[in-house]
């Protein structure tokens, strides 16, 4: 036999998600490439491969591409329309920041843990005016 141990409204335990998508950006003042190995004069080279296809999952051993010596200052992570880390979302400081999510190690760029990306764009123009996706922890 069936008993209740909470006769509240369960629904009221649902809250939404902090996590969940997030947009990566470029500042404006990053000069972005897209080739199959760094390009000289470049902030940010963008490997070919990453642009292939619309949707994907990235591992961390995979290699996106290459940064110069400003490393990470170049992304900005967005969750909603908030950046994340240089504000509050909702009243709840929040403390991601773009190494949570991207590492850079001798100029190569990958991210941290496994991912399911969304580009929004293709090209270094853009990238620059929209981003280059949207990505969900996989």
């Amino acid at each position: 036999m069936l008993s209740l141990v909470n006769n509240s409204n369960a629904n009221h335990d649902i809250r939404a998600e902090h996590h969940g998508l997030y947009k990566l950006s470029l500042t404006r003042n990053a000069d972005i490439a897209v080739a199959s190995k760094p390009v000289f004069g470049a902030s940010i080279t963008f490997h070919t491969d990453l642009l292939t296809h619309d949707s994907f999952i990235v591992k961390p051993d995979n290699l996106l591409g290459w940064v110069d010596m400003g490393g990470l200052v170049y992304f900005n992570i967005c969750s909603g329309q908030h950046p994340l880390g240089m504000g509050k979302v909702k009243g709840d400081t929040t403390t991601t920041l773009p190494s949570q999510f991207i590492t850079v190690e001798n100029g190569m760029l990958r991210f941290t843990t496994a991912l399911r990306i969304y580009l929004l764009a293709k090209t270094p123009r853009d990238i620059q005016e929209h981003g280059l996706c949207y990505f969900t922890p996989a």
